[in-house]
Formats: C-alpha cells, structure tokens, sequence
C-alpha cells in the first residue's frame, strides 16, 4: 500500500464552532485621508448584533483583487440592508490601502478595509501563505452568536462570485431562522415544507 507524505495544519476556523476573534486597524469609510484609519472588531459587531462577512484577498494594486473588491463595494447596501457587515482585509498595511483607494485605482470603499500586517488572523482563519506572507482570498460568513457559517477558499488568481457570497448570507439567515433551504435556492424561492418531509 502506498503511503503519502501529507502536510497538515490546524486552524482556528472550524465552521459551526466560534470564530477566531479579531480587532484590525482599517481604512474606514468615512472622513478624509488619514482621518479614517481606525480599527474594527469581531466582537463589537456581534455585540451589535451584526451578521459579519470578512474577506481576505492577497494584495493591494493587483488586477484581479479589485475587480472583486469594486463588487463587494457595489453590493454593500444589499450586505447592510440584510444587517450584515462586510469587512474587506490582506496583509498589506492601513497606509497602502488608503493609498489604494485615493492614489490608485480600487477607489473609495463604503466598507471596513483591515489590515492584518501581523497575520495573526490569516493565520488563525487558516488562509496564510506562511511563504509569501499573504492571504489567500477567504470569505466567512459569521452569525451574530459569533459562530462560522461558512467559510470558502481559493488559491491562486481565480476570483470568488461576489453574488453568490450574498445568496449564501441569506441562505445562512434562513437557515438560523429554522427554514429548511434547498439546493439551487434563490432569494424569492420556496424552502422546504417539514410537514411533507
């Protein structure tokens, strides 16, 4: 029988289980220049009852990084309008963000922009590439009990469905509420009827 030499690691991130606690400092979306870095924390938003979405992508001025920040972006109020909060994050420092956003070509966010500089949380979500010291593009989903919904990973320059991670947060606010959520199911669409089960 063939044995294989297999690396493995832990993360803190299990979904189902509470999620790794963070506090960045961020580029936030009001004021003006340097008057919006500040910090965001997992635990006041859960105290506020928020539903929270942090995505990680690999570095500020890339090509395919904005493309799905600027989609996020776009659906924001759709996130808020369904009390959550989005939360965009990489390893690159507040200083280059705000940089991103005014100098360069993401423009302004209306959403948190976190840097985690020291890597304690890609590290503790699990999406840190120890080699290059950058995150891999990781989206979580957090209910505001403080426990993972959901998490999804890709490695590599292939950009996430910006929409689909909206269904998903409506699939996971259903499913809290105690619906029963088919495949395939879109926002408009029927749940599962228990008594026919």
């Amino acid at each position: 029988m063939k044995k294989f030499e297999n690396e493995y690691y832990v993360t803190g991130a299990k979904v189902g289980r509470p999620a790794p606690k963070f506090d960045m400092e961020a580029v936030l979306p009001e004021g003006h220049g340097t008057e919006r870095f500040g910090s965001i924390g997992l635990d006041q938003l859960l105290d506020d009852g928020k539903w929270v979405v942090l995505y990680f992508y690999p570095l500020d001025f890339t090509f395919v990084c904005p493309t799905e920040i600027q989609r996020f972006n776009e659906l924001n109020e759709k996130f808020e309008a369904k009390g959550a909060t989005l939360i965009a994050a990489s390893t690159d420092s507040v200083f280059s963000h705000l940089a991103w956003q005014e100098v360069g070509d993401l423009g302004r966010l209306n959403h948190a922009h976190a840097s985690d500089n020291t890597h304690e949380v890609a590290e503790a979500y699990g999406i840190l590439d120890t080699d290059k010291g950058v995150a891999w593009r990781g989206t979580f989903i957090i209910a505001p009990n403080g426990v993972l919904k959901a998490a999804h990973v890709n490695h590599g320059e292939g950009g996430r469905n910006v929409d689909e991670v909206l269904r998903s947060l409506e699939v996971f606010q259903n499913e809290v509420a105690g619906k029963l959520v088919p495949c395939g199911w879109k926002p408009g669409n029927d749940f599962i009827d228990q008594d026919e089960e």
